[in-house]
């Protein structure tokens, strides 16, 4: 017999939803034992106590009887399974069934209660137990549900495929190409009956709106409503899932749109739902509704008042990950040859977070091109779907195969054969939640020029806490959350300065054979001490943070480096990078000697192809987070943009300071005119060597800090004052100071150091230092002096 599979909606059959997935058959195993486990694994999650293990569960005398009744290897995946899953109870919204105590989940524009969620179903069942109505729903969720096939929705081979589909215009080249795999070269546009469209979308005009936060987003929305209400027409408006609707609903704004408004949701009655779709097309009516009711639901117009004065209005509230979606959404208006208009109003935040667009990014485009540009961004994140559903798709057929071995096996009633094909079925569909062990990698990467000494002490007790075995060492927290799992960690160290600091530029560990890891924490430990001893150098003020990162990712290369199945970057730092210096700083006085280019080319770009491509994650440990906030962002948005990269940015940012005491004199206003007003009286004969010896190092410090636009100035004083040093830079301070040696006065003094601070430039900051080793009767006019 041929078959011929019909289609309705085809993009959506070659879309996400099932192109890549798979038809899944479950059995469930219900005994008493299997209650009892997970009743104890429920209790204990929902008492908030000690989160269980896989030994806590085989202790139990349930678990020895189940094991005459099920193979170890499956029972202890499913154990693990459901230790995993009570965590994710709520991970996706459910429904309970006024009449059946059934639980059910949102599909397409409705409820259905036949879709599980595997044990996360089960607890939800175990946390609503006080609410169902019937003894029996309870013992017949508590099921142990054993995956035995899943059959690919792409490996379909009918003798014809027929489809149709009301955005076949809209259909990408990643959907062309499927649709040529099955055959499908040929498409038919068929003109609609009723003529030309009466369809409006002002792209140009008040037809796309951006708001910055919700409260303008809910008050434009709630004003382009009542504006068209007004106009004796009805408007549809569109929010991506009831939790966006809900939270406009639970708005103050709503409250002031009047009566006439209703909410259509999957959980929507029938009959409500079919007097709310012909009620929404009449005038003055306000039907707030969730996506799904976007496709295929016949909001048709019969009143005349509605399509007299410009037809149905819809306002869609997100933008679509799929332009067929938009083209369906559109179509509920304008139907049949009738009147009606578009919009879009947008929450700039949700674009951020959904489609990694940087903040304020439509502002730099003129208004006119602004659906252009949305298309472009929902293109380069369509993109990225498309490798997803690829990487699905070959999960899904190495499933199919399996499945089709193990059914060929019971149809041959092969039972041998088909208990060593369901057991390679089952260990390919159902893998353990977590690998029992788990090797990780920590590279920290260590600003150590001059301007992180005051930090030193710190980068070194944090990296011990992180590395050691306390109860706050990553590995201690790591096996905190996941107890199932072994971790063991590795790490390596970079000490790293500036540019121009040439070959002592880095400082790299090196352990056994080359390798730049270990797991001798004591070698870590001796090599960080070391490197931080030794703070000096950076030039200018901003470092080169991007290449401790390209050294650290490609060119740690030694056979043995970067193995572990996590990888992390520490970088410790209070400066900006290169080329990233902020804007509110870029007039700063030696802020950055490589702001337009790299010597090695390095860019945002390069890092992030070099983090995504070795799958390493980067924390950016700042001490002055307003200094780092910009390469943070511009990397993290560089990773977004990566072709092969995940929905997560992959940088970190840990602020070692509380933010709001961010060290920003490091960058702005850091420059100083230092005075020193030294006793050269007779008094300080022996002590002038120390005197000298404390002003050159004190200049010295300041060097080893990057404040190469110091100025200083020298006073020295017996009974009357001199000015030995005039305003000049810190590089040009004189090292060797001349001794005179005479009475005491400090007033004299006072006056020359004021007369010099009075020529201080406006970007620096006065700072006096005043030694003697005595009295003086005129210290009270001296110190009014200053004052």
């Amino acid at each position: 017999m041929k078959e011929v599979l019909l289609v309705d909606e085809v993009d959506v059959f070659f879309g996400s939803e099932f192109y890549g997935q798979t038809y899944n058959q479950v059995v469930e195993f219900k005994e008493p034992e299997i209650a009892e486990i997970l009743k104890r694994i429920w209790i204990a999650f929902d008492s908030g106590g000690r989160r269980l293990k896989l030994s806590d569960i085989t202790s139990m005398p349930e678990y020895t009887r189940l094991l005459n009744k099920l193979p170890g290897y499956l029972l202890d995946n499913e154990i693990s399974l459901m230790l995993d899953q009570v965590r994710r109870v709520d991970d996706v919204p459910y429904y309970i069934h006024p009449e059946t105590d059934r639980i059910g989940y949102k599909v397409m524009d409705y409820i259905s209660y036949e879709v599980t969620y595997g044990y996360a179903t089960t607890y939800a069942y175990l946390k609503e137990s006080d609410n169902l109505k019937k003894k029996d729903t309870l013992a017949n969720a508590l099921v142990m549900p054993i995956s035995c096939g899943q059959f690919s929705y792409a490996n379909i081979s009918p003798y014809r495929i027929i489809g149709v589909s009301g955005t076949l215009q809209a259909l990408g080249d990643y959907e062309k190409e499927v649709l040529a795999q099955y055959g499908l070269s040929r498409s038919i546009f068929v003109p609609s009956v009723y003529g030309a469209s009466n369809f409006q979308f002002d792209k140009a005009g008040d037809g796309i709106y951006f708001e910055d936060n919700k409260s303008n987003f809910y008050h434009r929305l709630s004003a382009e409503i009542t504006s068209v209400i007004k106009t004796k027409r009805s408007v549809i408006v569109f929010f991506r899932d009831r939790t966006k609707l809900d939270e406009f609903v639970s708005s103050p704004t709503y409250r002031q749109l009047g009566r006439h408004k209703k909410l259509l949701t999957e959980d929507t009655n029938s009959l409500d739902k079919e007097y709310i779709i012909n009620k929404a097309a009449t005038a003055g009516q306000i039907t707030l509704c969730t996506k799904v009711f976007g496709r295929g639901t016949d909001f048709f117009c019969k009143d005349e008042a509605v399509e007299n004065n410009g037809g149905v209005h819809i306002i869609q509230t997100f933008l679509s990950e799929e332009i067929s979606e938009e083209i369906q959404i559109q179509g509920r208006t304008a139907r049949q040859g009738k009147q009606g208009t578009y919009q879009l109003i947008l929450l700039e935040t949700d674009l951020v977070s959904e489609f990694g667009v940087s903040p304020g990014e439509h502002g730099n485009i003129p208004k006119r091109n602004w659906y252009e540009w949305l298309c472009n961004v929902r293109k380069k994140h369509h993109d990225k779907q498309c490798k997803i559903i690829e990487t699905n798709l070959l999960r899904a057929n190495e499933v199919d195969k399996a499945t089709h071995k193990y059914f060929d096996s019971l149809i041959k009633c092969d039972s041998n054969q088909a208990l060593t094909d369901f057991q390679a079925l089952y260990q390919t569909i159902k893998k353990p939640p977590y690998p029992p062990l788990l090797n990780l990698d920590l590279a920290f990467a260590i600003d150590v020029t001059g301007s992180m000494m005051p930090f030193t002490k710190c980068v070194a007790n944090t990296i011990q806490g992180l590395i050691d075995d306390g109860q706050n060492s990553i590995v201690e927290k790591l096996k905190a959350k996941f107890p199932e799992i072994e971790f063991k960690m590795r790490a390596g160290c970079i000490g790293y300065r500036d540019i121009d600091d040439k070959q002592d530029q880095f400082q790299e560990s090196c352990f056994t054979d080359g390798c730049h890891f270990t797991e001798d924490k004591s070698k870590v430990t001796a090599f960080i001490n070391g490197v931080l001893n030794h703070a000096s150098g950076g030039f200018d003020l901003a470092e080169d943070h991007l290449g401790a990162i390209d050294q650290c990712t490609m060119n740690w290369n030694h056979s043995k480096d970067w193995t572990s199945e996590i990888k992390c970057i520490l970088l410790f730092t209070d400066a900006p990078a290169h080329g990233y210096v902020p804007t509110s700083f870029s007039g700063v006085n030696n802020s950055d000697n490589y702001s337009v280019r790299h010597p090695s080319g390095l860019g945002k770009e390069h890092i992030a192809s070099s983090l995504v491509k070795n799958n390493i994650d980067l924390f950016f440990c700042s001490f002055n987070p307003a200094a780092t906030e910009k390469v943070e962002d511009e990397l993290a948005q560089a990773i977004k943009d990566h072709p092969d990269s995940g929905n997560e940015s992959g940088v970190a940012r840990i602020p070692m300071v509380p933010e709001n005491k961010t060290q920003i004199s490091l960058l702005s206003g850091c420059e100083r005119h230092i005075i020193f007003v030294l006793d050269e009286s007779g008094s300080m004969q022996y002590e002038w060597t120390g005197v000298v010896k404390a002003y050159n190092g004190y200049l010295s410090k300041r060097k080893q800090s990057q404040c190469d636009g110091d100025l200083v100035s020298v006073v020295q004083f017996d009974n009357v004052a001199r000015v030995t040093v005039n305003p000049t830079a810190l590089s040009s301070a004189p090292s060797n100071l001349p001794y005179n040696g005479h009475g005491t006065c400090f007033h004299p003094a006072a006056i020359k150091a004021c007369q010099l601070a009075k020529q201080t430039p406006s970007t620096h900051t006065t700072t006096i230092i005043f030694m003697s080793d005595g009295e003086a009767g005129d210290a009270p006019a001296a110190a009014r002096e200053f004052s």
